[in-house]
C-alpha cells in the first residue's frame, strides 16, 4: 500500500483573514438573531413550518427582506429550511421561542437592542478613557437609564428572567441548600432563581430584595411557580442597606455591574445584616487566571467595561473583595452551565 495514500489526510484550516473576517462579522449575525426575537420567529414555528409568505405576514415584514434574513440565519443553523419550502425551527432556534424553559429569547433581544448597541460601538471611548461607554453615549448610567425608561426596564428584566431560565436549574443543581431555612435573593429581579432554587428545596422560605419597581413584577413569577406563599419581597437599595437576614444569600450577575469600591460598598451593607457563619453565593462568570485560555468570561468583561463600569474577576479578585468585607472566600464551585458559583462564609 502507498504509505502517502494510507496516511489520514488532515482537513485544512482557513487562513487567518478568513478567520478574522468571521470574527470581524459576527456583530452581523448577532444583530440578526436579535431581530429573529424580536418578531418571535422561533414561536410561529413552534407548531410546525410555515412559508416565506405566511411568516411575513403573521410578522408584518417585507416579504424579500424577511428572506434574507431567514437566509442567512439558516445558513449559520439558526433555523432550517425543508424539502418543501417551509422554515422551521432547527434545535438551536428552538432555545429562541419564548414558551420553553430553556428560553433565552428575552436575552437575545436584549443583547443587540438600542442600549446595548450603541453603547459598544463607542467601545473605544472606554479603551481610551477608562469610563463607561453607556454613560458617554446616553448621559446617564445604565441604572438610572432604566428605572427613567420604562419600556428598556422592562426588556432588561425580561433579559434577565431569561438568563435565569437555564442559570437557575444549574445553580440548583450545583449547591447543596439542603440544610438552609431562609435564602435570600438580592437584587433578584422578579424572583425567578429564587423560585427556582425554593423549588429544589421545600424545607426552606425565601426573601427577594431588590428596588420597589422591580419586586413590585415578582408576584406573577413566584405564583406562577408555586412559591407566592414562602417568599417574602423587601424593596430597597443595596448601597443604603439590605435589611435582610438569611441563612444563605444569592447574588447573581451583581457584583459584576460595580467596580470594586461600588463592590465593597455592597458587601459591607450585607456583611452588617448576615449573621456569621451565613453563606453568600455569587454567581458570576468567573475568568480564568491563564490569559491564553479562551472564555466567555472575558467577553462579558468587555460587555461590563462598555456597559456598567463594572468587571468580570477571578477568583482571586473576588477573594480580595471578600476579604475587606467580612467574609472569606471558601470555593469556586462549576455548574453545568457558563457561569460559576463563588462561595463565601460571613466571619
Amino acid at each position: 500500500m502507498d504509505t502517502v495514500s494510507a496516511q489520514t489526510e488532515q482537513p485544512q484550516l482557513p487562513p487567518p483573514a478568513a478567520v478574522m473576517m468571521q470574527m470581524t462579522m459576527g456583530f452581523i449575525v448577532s444583530q440578526a438573531i436579535s431581530v429573529a426575537a424580536k418578531l418571535y420567529l422561533a414561536d410561529h414555528f413552534k407548531n410546525g413550518g410555515r412559508t416565506l409568505a405566511e411568516l411575513a405576514e403573521l410578522t408584518a415584514t417585507d416579504e424579500p427582506s424577511l428572506y434574507r434574513l431567514l437566509r442567512a440565519l439558516t445558513s449559520v443553523g439558526v433555523f432550517q429550511k425543508a424539502a418543501d419550502g417551509r422554515y422551521e425551527n432547527s434545535p438551536l432556534s428552538e432555545v429562541l421561542r419564548s414558551d420553553v424553559p430553556e428560553s433565552i429569547r428575552g436575552a437575545a433581544h436584549m443583547i443587540c437592542d438600542r442600549e446595548h448597541w450603541h453603547s459598544h460601538g463607542n467601545m473605544l471611548h472606554s479603551v481610551k478613557t477608562g469610563e463607561t461607554a453607556f454613560d458617554y453615549t446616553f448621559g446617564m448610567p445604565v441604572f438610572p437609564y432604566y428605572a427613567a425608561n420604562p419600556e428598556p426596564a422592562r426588556v432588561f428584566d425580561e433579559a434577565m428572567t431569561s438568563f435565569n431560565n437555564p442559570i437557575g436549574k444549574a445553580v440548583a443543581a450545583a449547591y447543596d441548600f439542603s440544610e438552609a431555612e431562609t435564602i435570600a435573593d438580592i437584587a433578584g429581579g422578579h424572583g425567578l432563581l429564587l423560585a427556582t432554587v425554593l423549588g429544589a428545596n421545600p424545607q426552606a422560605k425565601g426573601i427577594l430584595f431588590d428596588q420597589p419597581q422591580v419586586v413590585a413584577g415578582a408576584p406573577e413569577v413566584l405564583k406562577a411557580n408555586g412559591v407566592e406563599d414562602r417568599v417574602e419581597t423587601v424593596s430597597g437599595d443595596f448601597f443604603r442597606e439590605i435589611p435582610v437576614e438569611a441563612d444563605i444569600y444569592l447574588m447573581k450577575f451583581i457584583i459584576h455591574d460595580w467596580n470594586d469600591e461600588q463592590s465593597i460598598a455592597i458587601l459591607n451593607n450585607l456583611a452588617k445584616s448576615a449573621k456569621p457563619g451565613a453563606k453568600v453565593l455569587l454567581v458570576e462568570s468567573v475568568v480564568e487566571e491563564e490569559e491564553n485560555v479562551p472564555s466567555m468570561s472575558k467577553v462579558m468583561d468587555l460587555n461590563m467595561l462598555a456597559m456598567t463600569g463594572g468587571k468580570e474577576r477571578t477568583a482571586t479578585e473576588y477573594a480580595a473583595l471578600f476579604e475587606k468585607t467580612g467574609f472569606k472566600l471558601t470555593r469556586v464551585i462549576p455548574t453545568p452551565s457558563p457561569m460559576q458559583i463563588v462561595e463565601a462564609v460571613r466571619l
